[in-house]
């Protein structure tokens, strides 16, 4: 897999392009995620303990009003009738039992949620017990709260109401409910010794209403609990369930008077954010306990709701970088799959590339090269071939050169001798012509020299057909210096000879032209008064041509003699934009004129060859 990444620039891209995507946002997605969990986090500890604190003072408020309907005991000391009165003194008569009556319902009134209320008078060892309406009483001491020696007042954690030892047939029924209970001692104003003791229920509807406001059910848990441990109030709980309040300890056992902590259990891992309520009679803990579970629903609701559109925006993106690695990378998978055609030895392999990006430049520029270079290996493969060819049909017509050349040299000698002038110019004539022939060690020449040799060739032509041959050969000195292939212009003035004119029957005109018409364009132009040729046999042949790939045709004509074997070779040794052009002349005859654009070829010359 290691060597597969490293071998591999598509998947390199396409593992950056996901990379470069996905970190990011994942990422981001990761920072806000938990810069929104603890801010959610301390906004919720913030408004929870506020809440707590509203909701202990509202508390603290509705207990005082128990405290202070405990304490209309102590209303009108002096009026004989009060409750105070009555319980110091006992109920001796009908009257002051129905005033007795009246004092427990008056206060019973004062907070609607009180249950019952019990009474003890210690002066007459009397037990009182007003519900429903109804008061009833019996001798004796039915009923002890447990309550601390150092306090007057002591609120009882929840529990079920009981009838305080009066029951039937004293009251004929009785609905146990959920209360909790205010104790208080009786005291004697003055020397503090203890004259009864009260017990009120108050049922939980207050409690409960209050504390619905301080958390949400189901998701979050409130708990009253007093210093002791013992459980006031659950919100969803039974009170009887000591083995679920393990936290319990670990709440008692913080200093402050309120704050919050991290706890966690096999049960419960969240927040306690706790409150007290202290008063004379009261030492309570508001507890509520919030889950992380809670705490952090909305942050993973958002976090969800964000990594869904991100699932969604990412698997677009990836499947765009997958496509982007592909488009990307597949023009040079092609070109790697053309450099292996190349290297089996296949240069006319095709590159379909349809891109216009900078790989696709890329790719059509290298295409371009390689048919170039297979081009100018091919052009120099024929050139040589051409070359090769030529030098061998110039070694086959060597018979003995040497003797030839020195029996020429002897007969222009001994017409010399005669006084002949005319047979020694011909036969100088001739032999330049053998030598120029026969020489095979250039391929290309002056100019000067190829006009040489077709001079030396038309003065013996001249001299087969007496006054009847008439030619001009004009050049300027910039087109002589040019280098051109050996025997480009012979064949073509030989032509003339083949199927132009006939100087025998009537006089011919024969004119080589070769000029620089431009800086860099040598012009030739070979033109009799012949018959010419048809005009469909003309274009037919200016057809062949005019084609760039003649340049690669067989070379055709007698014995490789022919004006596509001379264009081929021009082509070969310049490039594909030399011109042939077949014109016929008013009234009669041909031109051929050849357009050569030189550019490197230039103004070369080989200063090996033979000038003549």
């Amino acid at each position: 897999m290691k060597t597969f990444y490293r071998s591999s620039l598509r998947n390199k891209l396409i593992a950056f392009l996901l990379a470069s995507i996905v970190l990011p946002i994942s990422i981001s997605i990761l920072i806000t995620y938990n810069y929104t969990k603890e801010s959610v986090k301390s906004y919720y500890i913030r408004e929870n303990t506020n809440l707590m604190h509203q909701g202990a003072v509202n508390l603290l408020g509705y207990l005082e009003r128990i405290n202070e309907a405990s304490l209309l005991t102590y209303n009108n000391l002096s009026d004989k009738y009060s409750l105070y009165q009555l319980i110091q003194n006992g109920t001796q008569s009908y009257l002051e039992e129905r005033e007795m009556y009246r004092n427990l319902q008056f206060m019973a009134n004062s907070v609607k949620e009180i249950e019952q209320i019990y009474l003890y008078s210690a002066m007459e060892d009397h037990s009182y017990r007003y519900a429903y309406k109804l008061l009833r009483s019996t001798p004796g001491q039915t009923y002890i709260p447990d309550l601390d020696e150092e306090r007057d007042a002591q609120i009882e954690a929840v529990h079920a109401s009981h009838e305080y030892g009066i029951e039937k047939p004293k009251f004929p029924y009785h609905l146990s409910k959920e209360v909790f209970s205010f104790h208080r001692k009786i005291l004697n104003a003055p020397t503090g010794e203890v004259l009864g003791i009260m017990s009120i229920d108050i049922r939980t509807d207050m409690i409960r209403e209050i504390s619905s406001m301080l958390y949400t059910p189901g998701s979050e848990e409130l708990y009253i609990l007093d210093r002791q441990g013992n459980l006031i109030f659950a919100s969803d709980a039974d009170p009887a369930e000591e083995d679920g309040y393990a936290w319990v300890q670990s709440i008692l056992d913080q200093a402050a008077d309120r704050g919050h902590y991290h706890y966690e259990d096999g049960r419960f891992e969240g927040i306690h954010i706790y409150e007290s309520l202290s008063s004379p009679w009261l030492d309570w803990l508001l507890v509520k306990r919030i889950p992380y579970e809670t705490l952090y629903r909305d942050p993973r609701q958002l976090t969800l709701i964000n990594s869904l559109a991100v699932s969604v925006f990412l698997i677009i993106a990836a499947t765009a970088a997958v496509i982007i690695s592909y488009r990307f990378t597949n023009p040079i998978k092609q070109l790697l799959r053309y450099i292996n055609k190349l290297e089996s030895g296949n240069l006319d392999a095709g590159l379909a590339i349809d891109r216009s990006d900078e790989i696709g430049i890329l790719s059509k520029r290298f295409y371009q090269l390689i048919q170039r270079i297979n081009q100018l290996i091919m052009r120099e493969y024929r050139l040589e071939l051409a070359s090769k060819s030529n030098q061998l049909k110039a070694l086959q017509a060597q018979i003995n050169p040497h003797f030839m050349n020195n029996a020429l040299q002897s007969i222009g000698t001994l017409a010399l001798q005669h006084g002949d002038r005319k047979v020694y110019t011909l036969i100088s004539s001739l032999g330049k012509m053998m030598r120029y022939h026969m020489r095979a060690d250039n391929s290309s020449v002056p100019l000067s020299a190829e006009l040489d040799y077709v001079q030396s060739y038309l003065a013996l032509q001249r001299q087969r057909f007496d006054e009847n041959l008439q030619y001009r050969i004009e050049t300027d000195d910039a087109a002589r210096a040019v280098q051109v292939p050996r025997m480009i212009l012979q064949p073509i003035v030989e032509n003339v000879f083949k199927h132009g004119i006939q100087p025998a029957l009537d006089p011919g005109e024969i004119t080589v032209v070769c000029r620089m018409v431009e800086p860099s364009v040598l012009e030739i132009r070979v033109a009799d008064n012949g018959v010419g040729m048809e005009e469909a046999e003309r274009e037919k042949l200016q057809a062949i041509l005019n084609r760039t790939e003649s340049a690669f045709e067989p070379v055709s004509g007698d014995g490789g003699i022919g004006l596509i074997n001379i264009l081929s070779r021009l082509r070969l040794f310049y490039s594909d934009e030399v011109r042939m052009r077949l014109e016929n002349r008013a009234p009669r005859g041909l031109e051929v004129i050849i357009s050569i654009p030189l550019g490197e070829k230039e103004g070369m010359f080989d200063e090996s060859t033979d000038r003549g």
